[in-house]
């Protein structure tokens, strides 16, 4: 995605918005789009890291495996879609033959169990297999550990840009 277009938009309405005063105006406008010229970079890639926070967050949670990461590199930004090598083992919805099964009581507030219910009947399967399934694919993903939760760069409020920013 090449970032110099729209930081010279953001610039030219900068610039376009002083033509309207004199000339002392115009040259604090230009030396405030000189020094803006970094911090637009850095407030655009911002959003395009936070849009694919959240698309990999929503992805996670439709149980579909991968992300979206947003790099900054040279004057672009580089998004990619990054999704498992290898396509996950069928998720069979019984134990495999001799593996002796567990038994947990879950307890779920209603609005959760109640999307769960739904979630379930939309894939035409029982309740149980749903769970079965979505932890499977859960633990199937390269994200790291449930107890550190997402790793820096991923998941709702990441905060986390890389690159380089020349101004």
């Amino acid at each position: 995605m090449q970032l110099q277009p729209i930081v010279d938009q953001v610039l030219a309405q900068l610039r376009a918005a002083a033509a309207l005063g004199d000339e002392r105006t115009r040259q604090v406008a230009e030396a405030l789009a000189a020094a803006a010229e970094a911090a637009v970079r850095l407030a655009v890639l911002d959003a395009v890291t936070r849009a694919a926070g959240e698309i990999t967050s929503t992805l996670f949670a439709d149980g579909i495996p991968g992300s979206v990461t947003a790099q900054l590199n040279g004057d672009d930004i580089d998004v990619q879609v990054i999704m498992p090598r290898e396509a996950p083992a069928a998720e069979p919805s019984q134990p495999a033959d001799g593996e002796p099964t567990a038994r947990i009581s879950l307890r779920l507030p209603e609005t959760l169990k109640a999307e769960i219910d739904r979630a379930a009947e939309r894939e035409g399967v029982s309740v149980n297999s749903w769970l079965i399934r979505a932890a499977q694919r859960a633990l199937s993903l390269p994200h790291g550990n449930w107890a550190t939760g997402w790793p820096s760069g991923f998941g709702y409020g990441a905060q986390r840009i890389s690159g380089w920013v020349e101004g």
